[in-house]
């Protein structure tokens, strides 16, 4: 990482960056969460961060904003370690909803009225004519083609997808392609069958005679020798600095809009359903949207603290052996009191003393964000010059800052301060009640890095 980035702080994510595939397990989900669980911890304590200066650096890292979280192994996702799938498909066009099993059997393309002109891929829209027994046609609005010029005319506004394929099936083209599609099939079920065989017994191999004998196959009545030409002249090297390859504008078809899907996303580890869209294609709203910001503690770097602490933080610019106050600002998003250790990592090429290495989040509550000029003594009952005295320079609300001393003791582009952040919390959301008395609620304890970046060392 050789660019100069602007202050900010950036999470780390335990993958390794390449894991589009799912390896969860067939244990019960209270014993795999357990066990992620623990399997989680004992790794993240000893794995060492990233190195801040590595080409892949910014592939490791990024903002809360855009990484999940997995409730069932405590584990921070990023994009890159999470399995996809499809949770809907619809036109983007008439926005029409089709199932999973039409997809398929429709060529993954919209079976409505829904066409792409084929000189500017424009919707094309159908238009009547007076003239001929069949008076309607598609027609852009934009480069102004129209479906006559290839002889495409249909007898009524509806169904013009069954009636292009009534159209196509009089062409020899389709016609051909179909035949091939079939020919292959043949022979891949006969080559299937035949390694079957093989396989087997001596009694089975004399049963089948007819086994690996692939059937000739015929071309389509109808087919021109001056296309079969084009083609040849096509293929042969040697002629391709002779022949256009410019399409022919009366052969140009519109096509159908392709169909578009929604993704739902699961862990890579416990297979936990992560981001769930509606199936609506009209709907942006999720049935599931587990969002990191969501569960762990919002870190920012702010350059001014409050009024009750005046002295101004993040002063720059950074040099070698001048010790710089930098404060963190840590955000609860729980409506329960969160517990959070802060420890600092050794490097050669900074010194950081934390001074508040442990401290409580306040729970949120939704009233503070319509707070207009409360005093003092209305956000929480606390000692400020306590406080200060133990490296916390401000409280609000659910909000917590923290000062760090930092002191750079080598000159580099970026000033990168990796922390070992270790939250935990008591989520009461039980699932019921046993032998009528109340359950303690579950302890959850979250431990991730993150990388503070302050900007150039001179």
């Amino acid at each position: 990482m050789t660019d100069a980035l602007s202050p900010t702080v950036l999470y780390h994510c335990p993958c390794t960056g390449a894991m589009r595939y799912s390896d969860a397990s067939n244990e019960p989900a209270e014993k795999r969460s357990k066990h992620s669980y623990d399997t989680m911890q004992s790794s993240q304590a000893e794995r060492a961060p990233v190195d801040s200066r590595s080409a892949l650096f910014p592939l490791r890292v990024s903002t809360l904003e855009n990484l999940y979280y997995c409730d069932d192994c405590s584990s921070l996702r990023c994009t890159r370690c999470v399995v996809e799938e499809p949770a809907g498909y619809h036109c983007p066009n008439c926005l029409f909803e089709v199932n999973t099993t039409s997809v398929r059997s429709e060529k993954n393309s919209c079976a409505r009225n829904c066409f792409q002109c084929p000189v500017c891929t424009h919707v094309l829209s159908v238009v009547e004519s007076s003239e001929g027994e069949r008076p309607f046609s598609l027609s852009c609005a934009v480069c102004c083609w129209n479906s006559r010029e290839i002889g495409w005319e249909f007898e009524k506004a509806t169904g013009i997808s069954t009636q292009i394929e009534r159209l196509r099936a009089a062409e020899v083209a389709p016609r051909e392609y179909s035949a091939l599609l079939d020919y292959w099939r043949t022979v891949q079920r006969v080559s299937a069958t035949s390694a079957a065989v093989g396989a087997g017994s001596f009694k089975q191999r004399l049963a089948v005679p007819s086994i690996g004998v692939v059937p000739e196959y015929k071309a389509v009545e109808g087919s021109s020798d001056t296309e079969q030409a084009r083609v040849a002249d096509l293929v042969a090297l040697e002629n391709a600095d002779y022949v256009s390859y410019a399409s022919d504008p009366r052969r140009m078809e519109p096509q159908r809009i392709r169909l578009h899907m929604k993704l739902a996303r699961r862990c890579c580890s416990c297979h936990h359903i992560l981001i769930k869209p509606m199936p609506k294609a009209q709907a942006t709203q999720f049935k599931i949207q587990l969002m990191a910001a969501n569960f762990l503690p919002t870190i920012t770097l702010p350059s001014r603290v409050s009024l009750k602490y005046p002295q101004q933080l993040l002063e720059g610019p950074f040099a070698v052996g001048r010790m710089v106050p930098v404060a963190l600002r840590f955000a609860n998003p729980l409506y329960i009191e969160m517990k959070v250790d802060v420890a600092s990592h050794l490097s050669g090429d900074v010194r950081v003393d934390v001074a508040a290495r442990q401290f409580t989040l306040p729970p949120f509550t939704e009233l503070w964000e319509y707070d207009e000029d409360e005093d003092d003594d209305s956000s929480s009952d606390y000692n400020a010059s306590s406080d200060q005295r133990g490296g916390i320079v401000d409280r609000n609300g659910n909000r917590v800052a923290i000062q760090l001393s930092v002191t750079p003791l080598v000159p580099a582009p970026n000033l990168v301060i990796p922390l070992h952040i270790t939250c935990s919390h008591i989520d009461d959301l039980v699932d019921g009640e046993k032998d009528g008395s109340k359950s303690a609620g579950r302890k959850v304890t979250d431990s991730f890095w993150v990388y503070v970046v302050l900007g150039k060392v001179q």
